[in-house]
């Protein structure tokens, strides 16, 4: 039976944007449009996820601990960020129980959802508008007869 400690992380390279953002790194999954923010000690747990390292490994190199380590691998599990994601064991650490651990300089993996296009598109509220702009009460496109949003 594999036990956390034991786990090898395998990143997702495929389908996964990195940049490295004023001392952060940002990591966007394609596949789920869901956007990461891994602080300093995310990203140098991130670093360490080579596909070789078990979690054990990631944990005395990082100096962090490795509770700490195998809640921020369920992270990056949970935000699609690992291949064999679905392999972690069950980790039973809490946020609070690990900031009470590693203080606020540990890890911290902040995941929003990017809106789809159509969501993050500007419309006109009311009254004048552009053909081809869109009305944000009907969500559909400027009436060319009238120029003004219902």
């Amino acid at each position: 039976m594999l036990t956390p400690r034991a786990f090898v992380p395998r990143p997702r390279r495929q389908g996964v944007i990195s940049q490295e953002l004023d001392g952060e790194l940002l990591l966007y999954v394609e596949e789920n449009h869901r956007a990461s923010s891994l602080n300093s000690s995310a990203s140098r747990i991130w670093a360490l996820c080579d596909g070789q390292r078990a979690a054990s490994a990631i944990a005395v190199e990082t100096e962090v601990g490795s509770d700490a380590v195998l809640a921020t691998l369920r992270q990056f599990a949970d935000a699609g960020l690992l291949e064999n994601g679905s392999e972690l064991p069950s980790v039973n650490l809490s946020r609070r129980r690990m900031l009470g651990r590693v203080g606020i300089a540990g890890p911290v993996i902040l995941m929003v959802m990017a809106p789809l296009a159509k969501a993050a598109a500007s419309c006109v509220v009311s009254g004048t508008c552009t053909p081809g702009q869109t009305c944000c009460s009907t969500l559909n496109p400027c009436p060319i007869e009238t120029l003004t949003c219902p």
